[in-house]
């Protein structure tokens, strides 16, 4: 938390106590950043201010002013002009009557540059984040519903998006050669710790699924549809949960067009993962993908590609925790490297349960 004791203009007596790991490269804020951030956008003076720590990509405070309670940005996953759009998408949605913050605007604008840092700042959200296994089918089935609603919405209110995109597939020699050199990483690491050597065997594990599985990989010639813009990463710590609904859909960064069956099987698997050996919780994954479906109809056997693309891309590719912990030195993310390959292994022993839990009618 940051305590300051707050005069006519800036900060005095300021503490800090940080208790979050940051994103490896970003700068640390001075004493004045936020109470710059707050004069640009007219909030007041800073009476405290505290980080918050669930989230792993942008840097957000919990801030107290004069006139109000704010959620204070420094924006580190994209750039300012893409930002700037996702705020105006964000507005439009609003307008629609969804569970969208909506950003505050300062001399026309949604973002301003502090130190060279982008910030953005919005009304502070109400709620809680709930994992998914803590919610009951019908809210699992009412969250389906939503992201069918917010892709909806996102089709009126952006430009015009393909109906098809062909989505690339990572090949089995790629994949082989991405194992290798993190594998050589770690032979080369002159003090190895108990990370390398779990990562080391579950690499050697990859390459035999590889192997084991490689007339599997999808076909990566045809036009995977159907595509519309996305939420991009629509997964419990971003949504805030009020009064048994959500009350916030929340971290836009990742606006962009996929293939939306791509999003219904990407977030079914984060929000219903136990995160170790048990895998995922069928039963709520299919009411999410049922209250999806019942707002916005998706075939089965579009929305069996995409969770089989999902599944392959986890096999062959999906080592992006290892490149923070060997290429950036970002120990943030071992935990999920760890909950992955325990969710990798369970998957491919219920490849069948887990497509017929998503196309359940």
């Amino acid at each position: 938390m940051w305590l300051a004791v707050a005069g006519q203009r800036g900060w005095y007596g300021l503490v800090m106590r940080s208790h979050s790991a940051h994103p490896a490269g970003a700068p640390t804020p001075n004493q004045s950043t936020l109470q710059q951030v707050a004069d640009a956008f007219g909030l007041g003076l800073v009476v405290s201010a505290d980080e918050v720590t669930e989230g792993l990509m942008n840097r957000n405070w919990r801030v107290t002013t004069t006139l109000g309670e704010w959620a204070i940005k420094q924006v580190l996953d994209v750039d300012a002009a893409a930002a700037r759009r996702q705020h105006r998408a964000t507005a439009a949605l609003a307008r629609l009557g969804l569970p969208v913050p909506v950003p505050v605007i300062a001399d026309d604008d949604s973002v301003v540059i502090v130190d060279g840092a982008v910030y953005a700042v919005l009304p502070w959200a109400n709620g809680v984040h709930r994992h998914g296994l803590t919610l009951t089918m019908d809210e699992a089935a009412a969250l389906g519903e939503l992201l069918a609603r917010l892709h909806t919405a996102l089709a009126e209110i952006m430009p015009l998006a393909p109906h098809h995109l062909m989505v690339s597939v990572t090949d089995v020699a790629t994949a082989h050669a991405k194992i290798d050199r993190y594998l050589n990483l770690i032979t080369e690491r002159p003090d190895r710790d108990d990370f390398d050597r779990y990562a080391e065997t579950q690499l050697h594990h990859r390459r035999r699924l590889l192997e084991q599985t490689a007339d599997l990989r999808p076909a990566a010639v045809i036009p995977v549809e159907p595509c519309g813009y996305t939420h991009g990463d629509f997964q419990y710590l971003n949504l805030l949960w009020n009064r048994g609904s959500v009350s916030a859909v929340l971290d836009w960064d990742r606006l962009d067009v996929r293939p939306l069956g791509l999003e219904i099987a990407r977030s079914a698997t984060l929000l219903f993962g136990h995160g170790d050996e048990r895998g995922l919780d069928l039963d709520r994954i299919a009411a999410f993908s049922t209250g999806y479906r019942q707002r916005r109809p998706v075939a089965d056997t579009g929305l069996a590609d995409a969770v089989h693309r999902l599944w392959w891309e986890r096999v062959s590719n999906d080592l992006w925790q290892l490149r923070l912990h060997y290429d950036r030195a970002d120990t943030s993310c071992d935990h999920l490297f760890t909950s992955a390959s325990a969710l990798l292994a369970w998957w491919t022993t219920h490849r069948d349960a887990v497509t017929a839990a998503f196309t359940r009618s």
